[in-house]
């Protein structure tokens, strides 16, 4: 796209509106600079880990060590970081094993204070029996930039009137708790548990549903609990309905103005076999809004016994043209589908089982190192891991398809890839963040569209880690670890190391200075958003952070901001519904 020099400059009592294109070019293009550790905060000395023996589900109580049923971490664990504003927002379980509390800290950025809410409920463990732990009970959190709520789900795995058996969860299947308005950027003394808000018919914090009536068949037998944003700050959450082979995504939209959320929308449905497929099958991936969409990629478990899968197969990818995710889905080339999605087929990517050389049953083994992201430019990346168990050969994947232009282009599949179990973007480069053999942060970076891993980061010294969580934001990564002690309550620390990067990159976008332009009121610090020519746009402000403080959607050809703002560069972002993109910088002294 053309990219067109301007500038202009509007002037009134305490707020100036400029437009420079100086400015305009140092906030917006990437520019290299050298990757560093900026800071290292210690959140706390005692988070929850399960040190003891892999047993099965009726073990008796061991004692002092905490015995685990599937796997040992759950704190860090799951989507258990988010940054809003100034804050990072970290969800974790405290330790040790007679603990058990579910945990928020909140750490400022800018003043380096940190304040934590205990909350009173404690991770139940494997269906109920709370010595057994449960690595699949995560907290997620999720913030509303619109109206500044906290939103947490957390410690679910399937539960129902029936699961586990002796209905002990029969009240207790869906743990919803949410906040009052703005309660994400109260100040530290009032960041308490009196800003959660009580459920009324057992006045705990705990909510059946996400609308404060129990409905079981929608909310019954969820996992994996995931919270996302869009362009226009709107919050969605999704889970997994069902199980590993007869499993579904569905999500749903929280919307700030009436504080409720839509009814879910299922990406695919359970019971797949009775709607024509030989076999039921589930998923295991992400839902994810990225690049301006919310896609979806995953591994398929099918319920079929008696083929060389183990566990997993393929590779499967589509996107959704709307930002709501209802409709306009497409598969990797373009080709429309609708909800909900029956045949997993109609979007497969490639299938790495195919990359081995067993045909024997149950031989090829595929769970674990998958993921995938997509850049600013709209290249693709997935990664996953399969093991010939016949042969002993293990594999690491790396699918890539780069945005020429041409949506008809396949996927570049190689196995000369080092393997990793996650992968990020930023701007137009794809990230391996990750933990070396001795326990220390390394940060590897490609180009969008390649496959040329370089690394661009690693800890020499200091503490040694176990695992950890990774969130990038602001040209900042944001990684959430647990340090590598002994026990069932280890620290927790917050490492922020500085990308080298530019907030809120926008290449390839237009820059058009005739089509939006903004002018002051002459009674207050208020000011208008004029669209010339434009209708039915989308409207978001950004700070220097890369927070949403403002949206609105409109078929008018202005629009009247009427919040006031703090002094600050900000960016505004204009989107027709053509996906044709403005923007314009404003300064506020």
């Amino acid at each position: 796209m053309k990219e067109n020099n301007f500038k202009t400059h509007t002037r009134l009592n305490k707020t100036k509106f400029a437009l420079s294109f100086y400015l305009f070019l140092s906030f917006f293009l990437n520019i290299s600079a050298q990757v560093r550790l900026e800071n290292e905060i210690k959140i706390s000395n005692s988070a929850l880990f399960f040190d003891g023996s892999k047993v099965k589900s009726g073990a008796p109580n061991t004692g002092s060590d905490y015995d685990y049923f599937f796997g040992k971490v759950i704190t860090p664990h799951g989507d258990c970081i988010k940054t809003y504003k100034e804050y990072v927002f970290m969800t974790w379980y405290a330790g040790g094993k007679e603990n058990r509390h579910v945990m928020l800290t909140r750490f400022n950025t800018l003043t380096g204070s940190q304040k934590t809410i205990e909350f009173p409920h404690r991770h139940n463990g494997y269906q109920n029996k709370w010595w057994i732990g449960e690595s699949h009970n995560t907290i997620a959190v999720g913030i509303s930039p619109i109206n500044g709520t906290i939103h947490l789900l957390y410690d679910m795995h399937a539960y129902s009137r029936a699961r586990p058996s002796d209905g002990s969860l029969s009240k207790d299947y869906f743990r919803y708790t949410y906040s009052k308005e703005n309660a994400a950027s109260v100040p530290d003394k009032e960041f308490t548990l009196s800003q959660f808000i009580k459920d009324k018919s057992d006045n705990d914090y705990k909510h059946l549903g996400l609308n404060g009536k129990e409905n079981y068949k929608v909310f019954s037998a969820l996992t994996y609990p995931q919270f996302f944003l869009n362009d226009l700050g709107d919050l969605f959450m999704y889970m997994r309905e069902g199980g590993n082979n007869n499993g579904a995504y569905k999500f749903s939209k929280y919307s700030a103005k009436s504080s409720s959320w839509s009814d879910f929308t299922h990406f695919n449905m359970l019971g797949a076999k009775s709607k024509g497929e030989p076999y039921n099958w589930g998923l295991y991936g992400d839902l994810k809004y990225v690049n301006g969409k919310i896609r979806i990629g995953f591994q398929r478990r099918s319920s079929n016994k008696n083929d060389k899968y183990e566990y997993q197969n393929g590779i499967y990818y589509a996107y959704s043209d709307d930002q709501n995710g209802i409709k306009n889905w497409k598969d990797h080339k373009g080709k429309a589908f609708s909800l909900p999605l029956i045949d997993a087929d109609k979007i497969k990517v490639t299938e790495p089982g195919d990359l081995v050389k067993t045909k024997a049953k149950d031989k090829v083994y595929i769970t674990g190192s998958f993921d995938w992201t997509v850049t600013d430019r709209g290249d693709v990346h997935i990664i996953s891991k399969v093991r010939d168990n016949e042969n002993k050969v293990t594999k690491n994947i790396h699918s890539y398809k780069k945005n020429t232009g041409n949506s008809n282009d396949n996927f570049i599949t190689t196995t000369k890839f080092s393997g990793a179990s996650s992968i990020y973007t930023y701007g137009n480069d794809i990230y391996i963040i990750g933990l070396t053999s001795n326990g220390r942060v390394f940060v590897e970076k490609t180009e969008g569209g390649t496959n040329n891993f370089k690394r661009i980061y690693e800890a020499k010294n200091g503490k040694r880690f176990n695992h950890g969580k990774v969130h990038i934001a602001n040209g900042k990564l944001y990684y959430y670890l647990m340090e590598d002690k002994s026990g069932d309550a280890q620290p927790i620390y917050l490492q922020v190391i500085d990308l080298g990067l530019e907030v809120l990159s926008v290449n390839n976008q237009d820059f058009d200075s005739k089509s939006v332009k903004v002018y002051p009121n002459p009674t207050n610090d208020r000011f208008t958003i004029v669209l010339n020519g434009l209708k039915k746009v989308d409207v978001a402000i950004y700070d220097i952070l890369g927070n949403t403080v403002y949206t609105k959607s409109t078929t008018e050809g202005a629009i009247q901001v009427d919040q006031g703002f703090g002094s600050g560069i900000y960016l505004i972002k204009v989107t027709e519904r053509t996906d044709r993109v403005y923007y314009s910088k404003l300064v506020i002294n």
